[in-house]
C-alpha cells in the first residue's frame, strides 16, 4: 500500500509543493519518498511507498517504463502480476525488478487502457505519458483504494487522500453541501462526491484521463467505466457449495502473496472465519487478530478463539476501552479527513495497530455481507419478494395501509409493516438511510444547507444507480448488493479500513472483493442468498464442511462496539463539550435533530449514532475547515 500524488498543470509546477502533499501521506508509505519532475516542469508525480513486493530500492516510484516513455505513481497490488509478468516475457518485454509496479507498467505499455480488464488486484495509480502528454489514472472494481482529484483554472491535481489536496494555491475550500447532507443520511460521503467544492473521487471500476494539447491547453476528460457488477443468474447449476469453497481457496491463496509477513483479521463472524479457513485449506498459515470489549454483548472473542484453535492459528487479541478513544480520537480525526460516522473505525484502528506489530499484510472478509447477501435487511427484502408472489403491489400496500392504521404508534408489529407501504425504491433508501431522514434535515437545516437542500435530495445519490440495476429487473435482493457495492462498500466500509490500516502503515486485502467472488457471486440466484428467517444462505451452507454450526448459527453481530455506554459514562465529557469553532451552528439546528431522530417512530431507540454524527461532524468542521 502506498500514497500517490500528482500534479499536471499549463504553469511550472513546483516540486517542493509536491513534495510538501505527498509528505501529508508518509504514513501511507514509511519506507521511501519518490518524486519525478517532468523536463518542461509541467508535471510532477510524488509517491510514498509501504514496501511490500520487491523490497529492494529499484522498485521505488515513481517508477519509469523500460522504454523510458512511462511514468507510473501506483497504490495498490496486483494479485496476478506474475501471470502478467509470463505473457509480457513471451511478448519479448525486459524486466528489471520482481514488483508488480513494473509489470503495471508494462501492461499498460503494451495494451494501453485494455490492461485493466486483465488485472486482479486493488489499485488507484496514474501513469504519464510522455510522447502524447497524456495523464492516465484508473481505480479498482471496488473502490478499495481511493483516488481524489481537482481541477483548478490551470492545473489537474490527484492523490490518496483529500488531506494532500489542501496545500495547493488554488484548491477551493468549501463545503460542498450536498455532501455534506448526504454524510447526514448515509453516514458518509459517497463517490464521486468529496466534501470540498470541485473535488471528486474518481468512480470505483472508472479510469479518465487529462491531456496537454497544442498551446498547452489543458483538458480533462471525464471518468471512463471499464467494470460494472453484473447479474447474470444461473440456474443450470445444482450445487453452488464446490464452486464457492474452491473459488474462496484459489483468491485467499492469490491474495496471500508478499515479501513480508502475512496474517489475517479474524473476528469470529462468518467471512472473516471463512477466510481464516481457506487459507488453511490453500496452505497458508497465518497469524491471526482480533479485537474485543468487556462488554459481553459486543465481544466476539470467544468465536475467534474457537476457529483460531479449529486451524491452528497463532492468535493475537486486543481489548479496546473507552479510555482507547480519549486516546487516539484526535489522531483518527487527522486520518478521517472527510465526514464519517462509521464509529468502528476505532476498533478497526485498533486491530490493525495490534497487526502491525507482527505483520505488514492482513487479509480481511470485508465484502461478504454485500456480495452474499449477509445484512438483515436482504431477510426483510426476500420477504418482500414472498409477499408480492402471491398479493399484488397495490393490494398488498393498500392491506398494509389499513392494518397500520388500526395498531398503536409504538407497537413492533406497525413497524414491521411500514416498508411493506413503500414502493421498493422507497424501502431500499429507507434501509439505506442509516442517518437522519429527509424529514429531520429539511426541518433541522439552516442557511446554506437549507438552500442545497431545494435543489438536492440524497436520493439523488441512489436513483441513478437504482436505474443501473432496477428490482423488476434484477430482483430486490440484487439491487441491493448492487448499492451495497457502490455505497455502503466504497463510501463506507473500505474508506474505514483504508484510513485505519494505512494511519499504522498496514495493507489490507479484502478476500470476498477478489474478481473472481465478485464474478461468482453475480452469477448466483438471489433466491439462494436469504430468504425471510435467514441472510448469506449458501454461503453458510458451502462452509459448513469447514466451521461449526456455533459460528454459522450464531446472530450476527456487527463490528460493533458499545458506543452508548460509554457516552453515558466514561466519554460524556468528550460527547458533551463543543470545539471553540462551531460553524454548524449556523447549518442545523442540532438539538432538534436529535428530538426528531429519537422520537421518529422508523428509528431505533439507541441515538448514539446520531450522537457520534454531530459529534464527528463538529470535530472535523475544528480541524478541517476552521483552520
Amino acid at each position: 500500500m502506498c500514497g500517490i500524488v500528482g500534479a499536471i498543470s499549463v504553469l511550472p509546477v513546483d516540486p517542493e509543493l509536491i513534495e510538501k502533499m505527498r509528505d501529508r501521506m508518509a504514513h501511507r508509505g514509511p519506507d521511501h519518498a519518490g518524486i519525478w519532475l517532468s523536463k518542461d516542469s509541467h508535471v510532477c508525480l510524488g509517491h510514498r511507498r509501504l514496501a511490500i513486493v520487491d523490497l529492494t530500492s529499484e522498485a521505488n516510484q515513481p517508477f519509469i517504463s523500460h522504454d523510458g516513455r512511462f511514468l507510473i505513481t501506483f497504490n495498490g497490488e496486483i494479485y496476478n502480476y506474475k501471470n502478467l509478468r509470463e505473457k509480457l516475457l513471451a511478448m519479448g518485454i525486459l524486466f528489471h525488478t520482481q514488483s508488480d509496479t513494473e509489470v503495471l507498467a508494462e501492461a499498460f505499455r503494451c495494451w494501453g487502457d485494455q490492461c485493466l480488464s486483465r488485472l486482479s488486484g486493488m489499485f488507484a495509480f496514474a501513469i504519464w505519458d510522455t510522447v502524447n502528454r497524456r495523464l492516465f489514472c484508473a481505480r479498482d472494481r471496488a473502490g478499495e483504494k481511493p483516488f481524489y482529484y481537482a481541477t483548478t483554472k490551470d492545473s489537474f491535481i490527484f492523490a490518496s487522500e483529500v488531506k494532500a489536496l489542501l496545500p495547493w494555491p488554488e484548491f477551493r475550500k468549501e463545503i460542498h453541501y450536498p455532501a455534506l447532507l448526504d454524510y447526514l443520511t448515509f453516514g458518509f460521503v459517497p463517490d464521486p462526491k468529496s466534501i470540498w467544492e470541485g473535488c471528486h473521487k474518481l468512480p470505483p471500476g472508472h479510469w479518465m484521463s487529462v491531456e496537454i494539447e497544442p498551446g498547452d491547453k489543458l483538458v480533462v476528460k471525464d471518468p471512463v467505466a471499464y467494470w460494472d457488477m453484473e447479474f447474470d443468474p444461473d440456474y443450470s447449476v445444482t450445487d453452488w457449495k464446490p464452486v464457492i469453497l474452491e473459488t474462496l481457496k484459489k483468491a485467499s491463496k492469490e491474495m496471500a502473496f508478499a515479501d513480508v509477513p502475512v496474517g489475517a483479521f479474524l473476528s469470529g463472524g462468518v467471512d472473516s472465519s471463512s477466510v481464516t479457513a481457506a487459507l488453511s485449506k490453500a496452505g497458508c498459515l497465518v497469524k491471526t487478530f482480533t479485537v474485543g470489549f468487556v462488554e459481553k454483548d459486543y465481544d466476539e472473542r470467544p468465536w475467534a478463539r474457537e476457529v483460531s484453535q479449529i486451524y491452528g492459528t497463532p492468535h493475537v487479541e486486543r481489548v479496546v476501552n473507552a479510555e482507547d478513544v480519549l486516546t487516539v480520537f484526535e489522531r483518527l480525526l487527522w486520518h478521517y479527513d472527510e465526514p464519517f460516522n462509521d464509529y468502528s473505525y476505532l476498533p478497526t484502528y485498533y486491530v490493525c495497530r495490534e497487526a502491525r506489530k507482527f505483520i505488514t499484510v492482513a487479509l480481511s472478509g470485508d465484502g461478504g455481507d454485500e456480495m452474499f447477501a449477509g445484512y438483515p435487511k436482504y431477510m426483510r427484502l426476500k420477504a418482500r419478494q414472498d409477499v408480492e408472489r402471491f398479493i399484488s403491489r397495490p393490494m398488498a400496500r393498500l392491506l398494509f395501509a389499513g392494518a397500520s392504521s388500526i395498531l398503536p404508534g409504538r407497537s413492533q408489529f406497525r413497524q414491521k409493516l411500514v416498508p411493506y407501504r413503500m414502493t421498493p425504491t422507497e424501502m431500499i433508501n429507507s434501509m439505506l438511510t442509516t442517518g437522519f431522514s429527509l424529514k429531520t434535515l429539511m426541518a433541522a437545516s439552516r442557511g446554506p444547507l437549507a438552500e442545497a437542500l431545494k435543489h438536492y435530495m440524497p436520493m439523488d445519490t441512489v436513483l441513478p444507480l437504482l436505474r443501473k440495476a432496477p428490482p423488476e429487473k434484477v430482483s430486490l435482493i440484487n439491487s441491493m448488493r448492487y448499492l451495497d457495492l457502490k455505497l455502503t462498500l466504497a463510501g463506507g466500509i473500505l474508506v474505514k479500513v483504508d484510513r485505519a490500516s494505512m494511519a499504522v502503515s498496514l495493507e489490507v486485502r479484502p478476500v470476498y472483493l477478489n474478481q473472481d467472488i465478485l464474478g461468482l457471486a453475480g452469477k448466483i440466484p438471489p433466491d439462494l442468498l436469504a430468504d425471510r428467517n435467514d441472510s448469506k444462505k449458501i454461503l453458510k451452507s458451502a462452509l459448513r464442511s469447514w466451521l461449526p454450526e456455533a459460528i454459522l448459527d450464531r446472530k450476527k453481530m456487527g463490528f460493533a462496539l458499545p458506543l452508548k455506554h460509554w457516552i453515558n459514562r466514561d466519554l460524556y465529557k468528550l460527547f458533551t463539550e463543543n470545539p471553540a469553532k462551531n460553524p454548524l451552528e449556523d447549518l442545523l439546528d442540532e438539538s432538534l435533530l436529535i428530538e426528531m431522530a429519537s422520537n421518529d417512530s422508523s428509528q431505533n431507540t439507541d441515538i448514539s449514532s446520531f450522537i457520534h454524527s454531530l459529534f464527528f461532524l463538529k470535530h472535523w468542521f475544528a480541524k478541517w475547515f476552521c483552520n
